[in-house]
């Protein structure tokens, strides 16, 4: 085999692994994106608070 032909099916294999995880992270980015935003809840989610305050100047 000639050293042209290694280099060229080295090439090949280095451009499928490369491939192989660019596909891999492709998918997996937003599953752990959903993932985080369902863990992770909003502060309007996370807890109730007092009432909100009337805007200034006006009575209730």
């Amino acid at each position: 085999m000639s050293l042209n032909k290694r280099e060229d099916e080295n090439r090949k294999k280095e451009r499928q692994k490369r491939r192989g995880f660019l596909k891999k992270t492709a998918y997996a980015a937003p599953t752990l994106i959903a993932m985080g935003q369902l863990l992770r809840p909003t502060e309007t989610e996370a807890g109730f608070g007092p009432p909100p305050s009337q805007p200034a100047g006006q009575q209730p």
